[in-house]
């Protein structure tokens, strides 16, 4: 299939999903009503974004855009550099922050468009060749010149493609829920069950409707996503075994509140899906990595950590049979313990 045809393709399957869509918006309107579908309600920010235990607040201006970021832990540590996905900020990684900071470095950054990060103008400026000069920038811009890379859903991506465009910037690489590019690009194409869970991918193709579809009843589909409410819409993962408090889940709809956040954040699929990451089908990682998987993942197939044990030299990987989308999060304990374990044996 020709890359034009394709790229038609995902755009009649995305406008499909959006009559569906439509239909569910028109269906709350008329069984709670337009004004409480659509009501705009000040979300306050929450004090767990300002909690001091996760680190003190910055800015680094890079060549392009302006990335916030959160560090702690000694100055003269290594660096363990965290890269969030969607939809998600800096604040994901707060259970891996208090227990890394004292061993290294530990700093959580918001990607480009997202949380405090300035937000681009442009589609384009979301391509992954951003992404990964954001962090090399990152990097360099802390004072060092290499780090423990962990990233998820997005930052996954980000952080495998910097092993590959960047292998001696990292140390050692940690993934969660997500697989090196080339391996997610076989199972979309060939795995029916991922064309499936990727449903929401197409949506976001289109412009002004999905942003629509997050902001209505106060910001409902994130509770959807992190599987705290069953809206029959975006659901990334089950109930976790670790439930967000009521504020910490209001630090997510208040990052996602601030003027253009959902529309920078929906621009990182649409950006991704209208490009063509030259990955060598032949290209060897070499960096030592650990890639954590949850199971229950409800947009992601468990083919993906199987390909990866199988294409994948010097990986380990370890499956997490109950836990969702948000590994890190849902079962944070067992990720830091397996984090911590596979980075002690490997000195």
């Amino acid at each position: 299939m020709s890359e034009f045809i394709k790229q038609i393709f995902l755009r009649v399957i995305g406008a499909v999903y959006s009559i569906w869509v439509l239909l569910k918006i028109l269906k709350e309107c008329f069984t709670v009503g337009f004004s409480e579908v659509f009501a705009k309600k000040p979300i306050a920010r929450p004090a767990c974004l300002d909690d001091t235990r996760l680190g003190n607040h910055g800015f680094l201006t890079l060549t392009d855009i302006k990335i916030h970021y959160v560090a702690s832990g000694p100055e003269d540590k290594p660096l363990m550099l965290f890269i969030h996905g969607f939809p998600d900020f800096w604040f994901s990684w707060r259970y891996q922050i208090t227990e890394f900071q004292k061993d290294y470095r530990v700093v959580a950054y918001d990607q480009r468009g997202y949380g405090e990060s300035e937000k681009p103008k442009h589609v384009r400026d979301n391509r992954v060749n951003k992404l990964t000069s954001d962090c090399r920038q990152i990097v360099e811009a802390l004072g060092y010149q290499s780090c423990v890379l962990v990233g998820h859903d997005w930052g996954a991506l980000v952080a495998w493609e910097c092993c590959r465009l960047f292998p001696k910037m990292v140390d050692r690489l940690i993934v969660i829920s997500g697989p090196p590019p080339l391996i997610f690009k076989q199972i979309f194409e060939n795995d029916r069950e991922q064309q499936k869970l990727s449903w929401y991918c197409l949506f976001f193709l289109l412009p002004y409707l999905p942003e629509l579809y997050l902001r209505m009843k106060n910001y409902e589909a994130l509770e959807s996503c992190f599987g705290i409410k069953k809206t029959g819409g975006l659901c990334f993962s089950g109930p976790l075994h670790k439930p967000m408090t009521t504020e910490e889940l209001n630090a997510y709809k208040y990052v996602f509140s601030q003027s253009g956040a959902l529309t920078s954040a929906l621009n990182y699929y649409r950006a991704i899906l209208s490009e063509v990451i030259p990955v060598p089908p032949d290209y060897k990682y070499t960096v030592p990595s650990l890639l954590l998987w949850g199971c229950s993942d409800k947009c992601l197939t468990n083919t993906a950590p199987d390909l990866v044990e199988k294409q994948i030299d010097n990986v380990t990987v370890k499956r997490f049979k109950d836990a969702g989308h948000f590994v890190q999060m849902d079962q944070p304990d067992e990720v830091n313990q397996t984090i911590r374990k596979w980075l002690r044996e490997l000195k």
